[in-house]
């Protein structure tokens, strides 16, 4: 009786923790769909070019390359030394300009001799 009851509690929790799970995909979802639809706002009006090249990485992962470049450029255009828009730079060009890419992703290593790279 006791292991069925052990049973019963673990499927019950495994089925909570995939609800709340899928709940956090669809708020996930939503969120990469607004990112997208609010670009233009999100470059008029947010200031800090590491929040709008953080925001490149959403639409990369959301499927938009073409606006996840433009937010990429649009951060180092507004701090040409910005090690985190450099980055966003070249992880937007990877699949579509390698060598542009590399360069995006040398500056940055220039910015932060330290930094390890992308392996």
């Amino acid at each position: 009786m006791a292991v069925r009851l052990a049973i019963v509690l673990v499927a019950a929790a495994a089925i909570v923790l995939l609800g709340s799970r899928l709940r956090d995909h669809d708020r996930c979802d939503s969120a990469r769909a607004a990112v997208g639809q609010r670009t233009g706002e999100l470059i008029t009006s947010c200031h800090d070019p590491d929040v709008i090249a953080s925001a490149s990485a959403v639409l990369l992962a959301g499927g938009q390359p073409d606006q996840a470049v433009r937010l990429a450029r649009e951060s180092v255009r507004r701090e040409p030394d910005s090690f985190v828009g450099w980055v966003a730079v070249g992880l937007t060009l990877r699949n579509r300009d390698p060598a542009g890419s590399r360069a995006a992703l040398a500056r940055a290593k220039a910015l932060n001799p330290r930094w390890p790279g992308l392996r």
